[in-house]
Protein backbone atom coordinates (compact mmCIF):
# COMPACT_ATOMS: atom_id res chain seq x y z
CA UNK A 1 0.00 0.00 0.00
CA UNK A 2 1.37 3.19 -0.86
CA UNK A 3 2.22 5.93 2.63
CA UNK A 4 2.09 9.09 1.44
CA UNK A 5 1.53 12.22 3.53
CA UNK A 6 0.94 15.52 1.99
CA UNK A 7 0.11 18.90 2.80
CA UNK A 8 -2.94 20.50 3.92
CA UNK A 9 -3.41 22.39 0.17
CA UNK A 10 -1.93 19.24 -1.52
CA UNK A 11 -4.63 17.28 0.37
CA UNK A 12 -7.58 19.80 -0.31
CA UNK A 13 -6.26 19.81 -4.26
CA UNK A 14 -6.34 15.62 -4.36
CA UNK A 15 -9.81 15.63 -2.70
CA UNK A 16 -11.46 18.33 -4.68
CA UNK A 17 -10.16 16.91 -7.69
CA UNK A 18 -11.10 13.28 -6.83
CA UNK A 19 -14.80 14.38 -5.86
CA UNK A 20 -14.81 15.76 -9.27
CA UNK A 21 -14.28 12.74 -11.15
CA UNK A 22 -16.58 10.72 -8.73
CA UNK A 23 -19.34 13.82 -9.38
CA UNK A 24 -18.89 13.33 -13.43
CA UNK A 25 -19.18 9.44 -13.15
CA UNK A 26 -21.41 8.90 -10.70
CA UNK A 27 -23.45 11.54 -10.90
CA UNK A 28 -25.57 13.62 -13.64
CA UNK A 29 -22.59 14.13 -16.11
CA UNK A 30 -20.42 16.85 -16.55
CA UNK A 31 -20.38 19.57 -13.96
CA UNK A 32 -20.90 23.27 -15.57
CA UNK A 33 -18.58 25.95 -14.74
CA UNK A 34 -18.68 29.73 -15.85
CA UNK A 35 -15.75 31.75 -17.29
CA UNK A 36 -15.78 35.51 -15.94
CA UNK A 37 -14.44 38.92 -17.90
CA UNK A 38 -11.24 37.93 -16.88
CA UNK A 39 -10.91 34.36 -17.62
CA UNK A 40 -11.06 32.43 -14.50
CA UNK A 41 -13.45 29.52 -14.30
CA UNK A 42 -15.50 28.00 -11.77
CA UNK A 43 -18.46 25.96 -10.80
CA UNK A 44 -21.74 27.35 -10.77
CA UNK A 45 -23.86 26.82 -7.29
CA UNK A 46 -25.52 24.33 -8.71
CA UNK A 47 -22.34 21.93 -9.76
CA UNK A 48 -21.12 22.66 -5.98
CA UNK A 49 -24.09 21.17 -4.81
CA UNK A 50 -23.52 18.01 -6.79
CA UNK A 51 -20.09 18.31 -5.06
CA UNK A 52 -20.88 17.96 -1.63
CA UNK A 53 -22.05 14.47 -1.35
CA UNK A 54 -18.20 13.49 -2.83
CA UNK A 55 -15.61 15.15 -0.31
CA UNK A 56 -16.60 12.77 2.49
CA UNK A 57 -16.27 9.92 -0.33
CA UNK A 58 -12.77 11.53 -1.94
CA UNK A 59 -11.32 11.49 0.93
CA UNK A 60 -11.94 7.96 2.24
CA UNK A 61 -10.57 7.07 -1.23
CA UNK A 62 -7.31 8.98 -0.06
CA UNK A 63 -7.33 7.29 3.24
CA UNK A 64 -7.95 3.63 1.92
CA UNK A 65 -5.01 4.09 -1.08
CA UNK A 66 -1.82 5.21 1.67
CA UNK A 67 -2.46 9.14 1.64
CA UNK A 68 -2.40 11.12 5.05
CA UNK A 69 -1.95 15.03 5.89
CA UNK A 70 0.98 15.82 7.38
CA UNK A 71 0.49 18.19 10.23
CA UNK A 72 2.31 21.36 9.92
Amino acid sequence: MLRMKVLDEEWVLAYSELAVILAEEYGDGPLEVVTDDEGNEEYTEKSLERLEPYYEEAENILYRIGFTREEV
